[in-house]
Order: structure tokens, then C-alpha cells, then sequence
């Protein structure tokens, strides 16, 4: 079907433009004719343990015109969003980073207490971490923040544990829900419309999950789109609670809509 033309297209990473080191097939020629015909490229990660710097360079060696400025990560914007404060962060050094880089004090498991408790991916969570987090937000009433709540991240040919499985983690310790900043959270898309100074409905977010990408788009009213590159298939669109406005086999489809 065709789309209308968009002035911004809003793309998810992981599932969508690559597989981890993988360059999706057509997404780089498809992306570089966007740009070509003046539409601006933003890319919303969920993910925070890689700095906007490292994201924009894999864009580049894969041939995607980039900047740092074009990468919105939930990294930089869970910083922003807890401002200041003592802070116990699950997580990698993408997230830490940020988190000094907005201000926030970043504490140890055995810091007398802390404000905000961030929990993100972090390949080498341990128990002990898990206590602590407990006990800061049970017992010193630190708020609870995770980026992102993806079960699942994928690469090259096999799936990692993601997020979500130490947010849950986290989440049974202390019974309570997290704020969330990530996808299906619409913070990303609404810090990227407020950075290209857009209507939401000037823009066009594409992605490859139905639990993340998709809702965190309508919930930032901006059109969508599934490619099904990644984790959800054909077959999940029908009961989905929330439903794209368009779904392409591939990139080349896609690209065909636009009419690039």
C-alpha cells in the first residue's frame, strides 16, 4: 500500500536496520534514498549500553549517512529524565556514562542510600546487585526506573536475554512497577518530534515489534509501520493490542510504498 510522504522516518534499530553486527537487507539503500529525497532519518533504540557515538558509527560503516545527534537512545534519555541524585544503576558502561554525563551521582551496592534505582541490561548482574536494588528502593524509597522492558534481544543468529528479564527480576523483589522510558513508552518519540521540531503526524516510526515499537508510536500519535525483519511475524498482527498502520514483508516493499 502506498504511505503518505513522510518528512521524518522514526526507526527503530535492533530487528529492523540490523541484527547485530548484520545489516538488514535493503534497509541501507532504502534509508540513503530517503535521505536523498529530503526526509530526515532519526534511529530510537531501546537499548542503552552502547553510547549514541558507537551506534552512529555501526550506521556508518554500514553506509548510513549519521551523526551522533541523529541516535536517541534510552540511555541519554533516562539520564535526563532523573535529572539529579544519587542514583544505583543495573547496567553497562553506555548507561553509566550518560548517567554522569547528565550529573547523577552513581552509587555502589553499599552506599548508604540512593534516589533512583536505573535497571537496564547488564551481562554481569549478579545477586548481590539484585539485593541492593531491593534495598534501596524498599528501604531508603529510591524511585524505580527501568529503560527498556525487552524480554528479548536479538543477534546474529541467536537471542540474548534482554532488559526486561532483570527489570522482572527487580520487579518480584520489590512488588512494584517501574517507570519506564523506553518503548512502549512514548519518551523516545516525543524527545525525537520535539529535536526535528515536527507534527506527529509528519513523521513515519518503523519497526520490527509489535510489543515495543508500535504502541510507543501510537502513544506519541505518529504513524507506523512493521517491517517483519525481526521478532514479530505476519501471523501476531491480528491480536495485537495495538495494530501498525501498515506491515511490509521487507525493506524493498517498504521502500516501494515511499515511493523510493
Amino acid at each position: 500500500m502506498p504511505l503518505p510522504h513522510p518528512r521524518a522516518l522514526l526507526l527503530d534499530l535492533d530487528g529492523t536496520v540490523y541484527r547485530g553486527y548484520a545489516p538488514i537487507p535493503g534497509a541501507t539503500e532504502t534509508l540513503c534514498a530517503a535521505q536523498a529525497a529530503g526526509m530526515r532519518t532519526l534511529f530510537i533504540t531501546n537499548r542503552s549500553n552502547r553510547p549514541r557515538e558507537v551506534v552512529c558509527e555501526q550506521l556508518r560503516q554500514q553506509g548510513i549517512p549519521c551523526e551522533p545527534a541523529d541516535v536517541v537512545t534510552t540511555a541519554e534519555s533516562t539520564a535526563q529524565y532523573c535529572g539529579r541524585g544519587k542514583a544505583y544503576v543495573i547496567g553497562e558502561n553506555g548507561l553509566l556514562d550518560a548517567c554522569r554525563a547528565q550529573g547523577l551521582e552513581v552509587v555502589t551496592p553499599d552506599a548508604e542510600t540512593a534516589d533512583w534505582v536505573i535497571v537496564s541490561i547488564d551481562r554481569a548482574f549478579t545477586y548481590e546487585k539484585l539485593r541492593a536494588a531491593m534495598h534501596f528502593i524498599l528501604d531508603c524509597g529510591a524511585r524505580f526506573v527501568a529503560t527498556n522492558l525487552d524480554a528479548r534481544l536479538p543477534l546474529d543468529g541467536f537471542t540474548l536475554p534482554g532488559s526486561g528479564t532483570l527489570v522482572a527480576a527487580v520487579r518480584t523483589a520489590v512488588g512494584r512497577e517501574p517507570e519506564l522510558i523506553g518503548k512502549p513508552s512514548p519518551h523516545l518519540f516525543e524527545a525525537a518530534l520535539r529535536l526535528l521540531g515536527i507534527r506527529p503526524e509528519e513523521a513515519l516510526a518503523v519497526g520490527d515489534n509489535l510489543a515495543t515499537d508500535i504502541p510507543a508510536a501510537a502513544a506519541a500519535h505518529i504513524p507506523s509501520c512493521l517491517v517483519l525483519t525481526g521478532i514479530s511475524r505476519a501471523e501476531d498482527v491480528p491480536g495485537a493490542a495495538v495494530r501498525p498502520d501498515a506491515v511490509f514483508a521487507d525493506w524493498a516493499a517498504l521502500a516501494a510504498a515511499l515511493g523510493l
